[in-house]
């Protein structure tokens, strides 16, 4: 009797055997392999012939490995340290959404819903974090500036004015993606890497304002302890 498990475990080794060795890559096209063999059976089709007809759409482990090579992605300490930043970004594997061989490469694997859940989960502590310096500390640390006469840069002064405005940007924030949830065939492709893009941008724009504030403050410290001439900012 044909064993799933068995053949799963044994494909894996053979790509790996092949040079495929990244275990990202193999859980990620294994996963593609039970989903296509799931779809046939449900279809009708034969546990084994299901699974080798999925094998074949896959494509060979050596033109894979190939194809992989091509990019960088059989060697494992880059590719771990590749997706572990693009796991922070929210992004989904680019290699799997461009370069598999199959009937479902193009397929969003990800449900809209885990894709916008992850993305504001992975904002939340960022914006939280800005929100709470805006109301809490940007009023005492004008103040400090002001005194040492320390001119912070305009920029922050456009952050804020739109963040005075956040309820009409989120909402045409929303309809911009309901639109195009509901109007674009082409979103669901890229929606994962749009949204994780787009969400890695603001938390870097967050931590480096944040981190310039930090500077402005200590340079704000330094001139009230020991006065000096004015220092502007552009």
């Amino acid at each position: 009797m044909f064993d799933l498990d068995h053949a799963i475990a044994e494909w894996r080794r053979e790509m790996a055997a092949d040079g495929l060795k990244v275990p990202t890559l193999l859980d990620e096209l294994e996963s593609h392999l039970q989903d296509d063999v799931e779809r046939q059976v449900q279809s009708g089709v034969g546990v084994e012939q299901a699974f080798r007809a999925a094998v074949r759409r896959l494509g060979q482990s050596g033109a894979l490995t190939d194809e992989f090579s091509k990019i960088g992605e059989t060697n494992e300490v880059p590719a771990r340290l590749k997706y572990f930043l693009l796991t922070l970004a929210g992004i989904q594997n680019p290699t799997l959404a461009t370069n598999m061989n199959s009937s479902f490469s193009n397929t969003n694997f990800e449900p809209r819903w885990a894709t916008y859940l992850k993305s504001i989960a992975f904002l939340l502590p960022a914006a939280t974090l800005w929100m709470l310096m805006g109301v809490f500390l940007m009023p005492k640390l004008r103040e400090i500036c002001h005194q040492a006469g320390v001119t912070l840069p305009a920029v922050y002064d456009v952050v804020f004015s739109l963040m005075q405005h956040w309820v009409l940007l989120g909402g045409t924030l929303i309809a911009a993606l309901i639109f195009l949830e509901c109007r674009s065939d082409r979103w669901p492709r890229y929606r994962r890497a749009v949204i994780g893009i787009g969400v890695f941008a603001l938390n870097s724009a967050i931590l480096i304002l944040i981190s310039f504030l930090v500077a402005y403050a200590v340079i704000a410290a330094v001139q009230i302890s020991h006065p000096s001439p004015q220092i502007l900012f552009p």
